[in-house]
């Protein structure tokens, strides 16, 4: 009896911290539903995103088991243990899995299989072979290889539909927080860490190069195109502007206060300026070659805060081009109650030159929707 209460205890279920989505801000509670996320190298795990102090999973001759009652109630199965026998019975959605710990057979639904190792117990603790779980509770399982640079493997079981915890980018900064780094702030363009007090982020091209995280005021030199890594400073505080040159070649933009980190906006052409007025952020973006859905948008955007999270919507009417002119020739945009005033022209649209040219002038545009006025100079 000393001994099944002994792996009682050691099948007990984990305590959850915090989340995963709080890490990495491209997934949601729902896309890590069902998810176990483990590593041979360490006793920490997520459980549908949470973090959780786990049973370590062990390899051995070549085989990776994992602990079967935390991987399996982490999913939401039951389990139940006979200690008379050494009988494992798992009840999972419509299926019930039965086996003895020392013997490689398992009856799911019945129907006996052979699993490629027996489940075994060790320290107390019953593991079974990783594949032969994640086949029998019908999860895909991933496996990714620790490397020179990279001391964590990870092991991933999944439902077929939740493909997000695959990302490239969320799997490198599960294998940062199994290392124990502290990640301000993560998503599908950068990371932000704390490292020995300091801020740093990684660059869109290698995410495991990581430069200085300061506020550095923007001065362009002569000759230079310098799309991302540009600091802004507003009313509102600081802004930095990423370039993800070598992957998406999208523009991402950040509010940065201190430690606390927001993506405010994501565009697919560049964001030339940035100014706050009240409570929101307005930019400015350029696109000399032009954009898909131009006669649907304008390239002057405003972003708020709602419900949690950054939306940003155009400014303007559609298919106009604001602070700048058909040279490049860039304009003032002031803001105050009464809206946004600088120069524009309809560039989208079969317009002849001399119908383009008649849409030149300085208009008045509202600081929420689609309306301007032309002004009079």
């Amino acid at each position: 009896m000393l001994f099944a209460s002994a792996l009682l205890l050691a099948f007990s279920c984990p305590a959850y911290a915090s989340p995963l989505y709080d890490d990495y801000a491209d997934v949601t509670e729902n896309d890590l539903k069902n998810t176990v996320i483990l590593s041979p190298q360490s006793s920490m795990a997520f459980i549908n995103g949470h973090k959780a102090s786990a049973v370590q999973p062990m390899v051995k001759e070549g085989r990776t088991f994992i602990p079967l009652r935390f991987v399996s109630e982490g999913l939401g199965a039951e389990v139940d243990w006979n200690s008379d026998d050494s009988t494992i019975t798992i009840r999972y959605a419509d299926k019930v899995l039965s086996f003895q710990t020392g013997k490689k057979t398992i009856s799911i639904n019945g129907r006996a299989s052979e699993m490629e190792a027996p489940a075994a117990l060790f320290d107390r603790t019953a593991y079974i072979p990783l594949r032969d779980i994640g086949e029998a509770l019908d999860k895909k399982v991933v496996y990714v290889q620790k490397t020179e640079v990279r001391p964590y493997s990870l092991i991933l079981l999944r439902d077929a539909d939740a493909a997000a915890i695959e990302n490239s980018r969320l799997i490198r900064v599960c294998q940062w927080l199994f290392e124990g780094k502290v990640v301000v702030y993560s998503d599908r363009f950068i990371t932000v860490m704390k490292e020995n007090g300091r801020l740093l982020v990684s660059n869109s091209n290698d995410f495991d190069l990581f430069a200085p995280f300061t506020y550095e005021p923007f001065v362009p030199k002569k000759n230079e195109v310098r799309l991302g890594d540009i600091w802004f400073n507003t009313d509102m505080g600081h802004f930095y502007l990423n370039y993800a040159y070598g992957t998406t070649r999208e523009f991402s933009l950040y509010r940065v206060d201190g430690e606390t980190i927001a993506r405010v906006a994501v565009e697919k052409v560049p964001i030339k300026a940035v100014k706050t007025y009240r409570d929101a952020v307005y930019y400015l973006t350029a696109y000399e070659r032009g954009i898909l859905n131009a006669d649907e948008t304008t390239n002057l955007k405003s972003a708020s805060f709602h419900d949690g999270k950054w939306k940003s919507d155009f400014l303007g009417e559609p298919g106009y081009y604001y602070g700048f002119d058909t040279l490049g020739k860039a304009y003032e945009w002031p803001i105050t109650d009464d809206g946004v005033s600088t120069f524009g022209y309809q560039r989208s649209g079969n317009l002849s030159s001399e119908e383009r040219k008649n849409t030149f002038g300085f208009y008045q545009l509202d600081l929420k929707g689609h309306r301007h006025e032309r002004m009079t100079r």
